[in-house]
């Protein structure tokens, strides 16, 4: 009996630790892509872009259109650093220098 009780405390104890971690496994603000692509998008024809959450197994750099779809590129891309740096959204896809103090 006694090991009886000690095995669902200890069952207890670890789905609890199960649920309560779940809501921070997935960033719900930012998806993750699943792909990415290479085929460069018309300056023009975007709205805004992100990068994807430091949590995805895939990064990327996410372009909205003006039709409202999201189309994840890669960032090493060529074209992708001159395009986000036009839009001036999130700088370039290298490391951001830190700032100097003012």
């Amino acid at each position: 009996m006694r090991n009886l009780t000690t095995l669902l405390f200890v069952l207890s104890l670890c789905s609890l630790h199960l649920v309560s971690s779940a809501p921070y496994a997935f960033d719900q603000n930012t998806p993750c892509c699943s792909t990415t692509t290479n085929i460069k998008i018309p300056i023009k024809r975007i709205v805004t872009c992100w990068r994807t959450s430091s949590s995805c197994p895939l990064k990327a750099i996410v372009f909205e259109t003006v039709n409202g779809n999201q189309r994840c590129v890669d960032p090493a891309a060529e074209w992708v650093n001159g395009h986000m740096k036009a839009l001036n959204c999130g700088g370039t896809t290298s490391t951001p220098k830190p700032e100097s103090p003012q």
